[in-house]
């Protein structure tokens, strides 16, 4: 008997493992969503395909310094006989029946040209593709660091409001069970109407703040869903808030700017622009160009020929070497120089404005964060202070010693204290997620 019930219970765990629901996955950490988004954000994706791009350019510039070979054909037809090549007059009357004439030319053949000198043109291409192809590499890593920082702010963020929903429900309970104590106590002639008006006026606008809350919070779920390319964001994980003064010298933060990508996209583009202006100044020197020709004429000889109808095939090759000067071109070379050089100015004032940018950001975002941690613990001593205010005003208006007023103002006192509380915490992990986007740090976390 017990041996047959062995493929019954097999068959129940079989059905139960495909009809009961999965177990719920685990919440999403920060290092969970800067992963996915590094992954999967279709913005950085396509920013990725920068430095391929530039090096597929700077492949073609290298390319171009071995010039071109080209297959050539054509097909002509003539309202006159005419020979398969040039021919000179001694060679045509030494044997005027053997030339071959034709009224219908083909040709079939191969072109080698190369510029042997630009003015070095081709070498300052090649250089400025170069650094293009480091500066794309250098935006990737700047895209990057932008992407993982707002992913963290947007998180944080929704952290914030979570806490800050779940602080204001609390309120909202507490304000819902003091109306109804207060609709009782009234109904017994206890209580007075204008107390409770004033207990439903104060629910109302609490309730209304929830909702506030409640909107932001998918708002901000929709942003960082479209950051990491999801229909639906799972729950996420709590972070520990532990505020913290930067004790790191400015000098020393400072001193680190230049590594970053921002001073580097800076450097390079003037770099790039300094060897773009330079290729301009190749219009001053002379070009020079070697090609090269092989191929095979042949057809059909006309009707005037003895052979008329036979087909004959001529061998043509030919090497030249051109040169081109540019003596006068009315100004043109001069103004694209001129305008060269200016973008070459340019790009020299960006670098060292972006540096003086930079330093007066780090030093903002870390008088920033000195002031989240201030904010925090005044936040903290606060809160403590209201909530015994808070019980304390229960107590008085249990007893008949304290107003409404006094009691709303107190639960409403303690609320702002708690909001503010939790917004310093987070708001000194967004201050401190910008001095790692500044220095360029939070990619490596």
């Amino acid at each position: 008997m017990n041996r047959s019930r062995g493929p019954g219970i097999l068959s129940l765990f079989c059905l139960l493992a495909l009809f009961l629901p999965a177990a719920p996955g685990r919440a999403f950490t920060l290092d969970d969503c800067v992963e996915l988004a590094l992954r999967n954000n279709p913005g950085l994706q396509k920013q990725r395909m920068g430095p391929d791009l530039a090096q597929t350019d700077l492949s073609a510039r290298k390319g171009l310094r071995f010039g071109r070979l080209d297959a050539v054909s054509s097909y002509t037809h003539y309202n006159l006989p005419r020979t398969l090549v040039p021919l000179t007059p001694g060679a045509i009357f030494a044997n005027p029946a053997g030339v071959a004439t034709t009224e219908d030319l083909f040709t079939v053949g191969i072109i080698y040209e190369i510029q042997l000198f630009t003015g070095f043109a081709q070498t300052r291409s090649i250089e400025a593709a170069a650094l293009q192809k480091e500066l794309a590499d250098a935006t990737l890593r700047l895209s990057r660091e932008q992407l993982v920082y707002n992913v963290k702010t947007l998180y944080v963020n929704i952290l914030s409001f979570q806490a800050r929903e779940k602080a204001q429900r609390t309120y909202v309970e507490s304000l819902q069970r003091l109306h109804e104590q207060i609709s009782r106590e009234f109904r017994l002639g206890k209580k007075a109407r204008v107390d409770q008006l004033k207990a439903a006026a104060e629910l109302e606008a609490a309730k209304a703040e929830l909702a506030g809350t409640g909107a932001n919070i998918a708002a901000t779920k929709a942003a960082l869903e479209s950051l990491l390319n999801l229909d639906r964001l799972p729950p996420l994980e709590e972070i520990k808030l532990s505020p913290e003064s930067v004790t790191a010298a400015q000098e020393q933060l400072v001193a680190r700017l230049k590594d970053t990508s921002r001073l580097r996209i800076a450097r390079l583009a003037r770099l790039r622009n300094a060897r773009l202006a330079d290729k301009e100044t190749s219009a001053l020197y002379p070009q020079i160009v070697l090609n090269a020709g092989y191929g095979q004429n042949f057809g059909p000889n006309d009707s005037s020929h003895p052979d008329s109808g036979d087909w004959n095939n001529h061998e043509v090759w030919q090497v030249g070497l051109n040169l081109k000067w540019n003596i006068f071109d009315f100004g043109n070379t001069r103004n694209r120089l001129a305008k060269a050089r200016i973008v070459e100015q340019q790009s020299r004032y960006q670098e060292t404005e972006t540096l003086l940018e930079l330093k007066r950001a780090v030093s903002e975002a870390v008088t920033k964060i000195n002031a989240a941690v201030s904010d925090y613990l005044s936040a903290r001593t606060e809160l403590e202070l209201t909530r015994q205010t808070a019980q304390i005003e229960q107590v008085r208006y249990d007893r008949g010693a304290a107003t409404l007023n006094d009691l709303l103002y107190a639960r409403a006192r303690h609320l702002l204290a708690e909001s503010r509380f939790i917004a310093a915490g987070y708001t000194y992990e967004v201050a401190n997620f910008h001095l790692e986007y500044l220095l360029e740090t939070g990619d490596q976390k």
